[in-house]
């Protein structure tokens, strides 16, 4: 079947006017770096996901478990799950709040600092491979359409 044939939970693949092809395309992008970054990190022996946490970390002010799954764009659970296995890796560490009893501050360890800059490095340099795979005014302008494709979506009718 043809490329622009071949259909995906509805979404006609190869048709720009299929509802749901930009989703699509954002959806495979994102697949396809988090599967690079991850083969990348996998020396240090960290996941994409940790890399992230550690990266949101690197600048010192300890956050929450709630606070960093925002940044991350996941759930709680799902947060407190990378969090434990950072921490069984002797990366970060948990203490209480000084402002909230009940809430936890997550922070780097020294050897947690240490591998952040390993892979940011990492993580960095696979986003570079695909910038300079392109043009940069191809670049620039799928960078600036992705920030003006953000700004709109919040305000966005959809009662028509």
């Amino acid at each position: 079947m043809a490329t622009a044939e071949r259909r995906h939970d509805d979404v006609a693949v190869g048709d720009p006017e299929s509802v749901g092809a930009l989703a699509y395309r954002l959806k495979l992008l994102d697949n396809a770096l988090v599967a690079r970054k991850s083969a990348a990190v996998r020396a240090l022996d960290l996941t994409e996901s940790q890399c992230k946490v550690l990266t949101l970390l690197a600048d010192g002010v300890p956050k929450s478990a709630t606070h960093l799954a925002r940044e991350a764009l996941v759930t709680s659970q799902t947060m407190t799950g990378i969090v434990k296995n950072l921490e069984v890796k002797g990366l970060v560490t948990r203490h209480p709040s000084p402002d909230h009893a009940r809430v936890m501050l997550i922070s780097l360890t020294e050897a947690g600092v240490t591998r952040a800059d390993q892979a940011h490095k990492l993580a960095r340099h696979v986003e570079t491979a695909l910038r300079e795979a392109m043009s940069d005014k191809t670049y620039q302008r799928l960078l600036h359409l992705l920030e003006q494709a953000v700004a709109l979506a919040p305000d966005l009718n959809i009662d028509d």
